[in-house]
């Protein structure tokens, strides 16, 4: 399961547990093997209690990946779980929020796989392209081990519809639309896809459903919440669902801004193997 978190966490640091509980309620109904967030603000904080906290309460064990920017990135996964290595760039090295990695052995699977969590830049689509210039470093000829990469890209990828940008402010219409262009920089997607790279797992299984609902700032819905799999991974996938019954909170506020997205991979038993 891969999710952004939205302000769980600046709402937790400030005594506020309503929305961090309906999150909850739903990754213990689900009860993914690893999970996968974004945006796990002030998680770092008090030795990172929010994050030690998330850890008991779902029954997992995890990396915390933090930024400079303090948009921290982590990685939990279950009992029966075998971590190979969790690895991560400094917080200095990255242009914005970052990403980290965990080599993971699933039960049920013989071959690790790694996972990546990562978040763009939500203001520059140059800054997009240099991470995702970073993010190629995972696939290749060189890499053998299959790759799941969950981001939060802060763009559309190819082939998805052209979002309306027409009430979006000025001030904000930079963060989407390249200088000289009226159209979404599809360009840090992109990069990735391809022969030898990655395939947007979503598009391949012919679900384009937005991760996001207009903001509060008028940035129109559209998905950017993504899954990519390198070519030794993608025959192992299953099942791709965004999900839409995501409880609100007590109050009445929605869990996150973003969708969950759950992914399913076969074990060596269902691949004849």
């Amino acid at each position: 399961m891969f999710w952004n978190l939205f302000r769980a966490g600046f709402e937790r640091h400030a005594g506020d547990d309503t929305r961090w509980h309906a999150q909850r309620a739903l990754i213990l109904r689900e009860r993914p093997s690893v999970l996968l967030v974004t945006e796990a603000w002030c998680w770092d904080l008090d030795d990172e209690a929010l994050f030690t906290d998330a850890q008991r309460s779902l029954g997992m064990e995890g990396a915390l990946f933090h930024a400079g920017t303090e948009c921290h990135q982590a990685i939990l996964w279950r009992p029966g779980v075998e971590v190979r290595s969790v690895d991560a760039y400094l917080p200095g090295l990255n242009p914005w929020h970052g990403f980290g990695s965990a080599l993971l052995r699933l039960p049920g699977r013989s071959e690790p796989v790694r996972f990546v969590a990562a978040h763009l830049d939500p203001y520059s689509p140059l800054n997009r392209r240099i991470e995702s210039d970073r993010l190629r470093g995972f696939v290749g000829p060189h890499v053998r081990t299959p790759t799941l990469v969950a981001m939060d890209a802060n763009t559309v990828p190819p082939g998805d519809r052209e979002p309306d940008w027409s009430g979006v402010p000025a001030h904000r219409a930079g963060n989407h639309l390249p200088p000289d262009g009226t159209e979404t920089d599809r360009t840090p997607v992109g990069a990735l896809l391809g022969e030898g790279l990655f395939t947007d797992v979503g598009a391949h299984l012919g679900d384009r459903t937005p991760t996001v609902g207009v903001s509060e700032e008028g940035d129109p819905a559209r998905r950017i919440d993504l899954f990519l799999a390198s070519g030794p991974l993608l025959p192992s996938v299953r099942s791709y669902r965004p999900l839409a019954d995501v409880p609100a909170g007590a109050d009445g506020r929605e869990a996150s801004d973003h969708a969950p997205i759950l992914l399913r991979l076969a074990s060596d038993t269902e691949e004849g193997r």
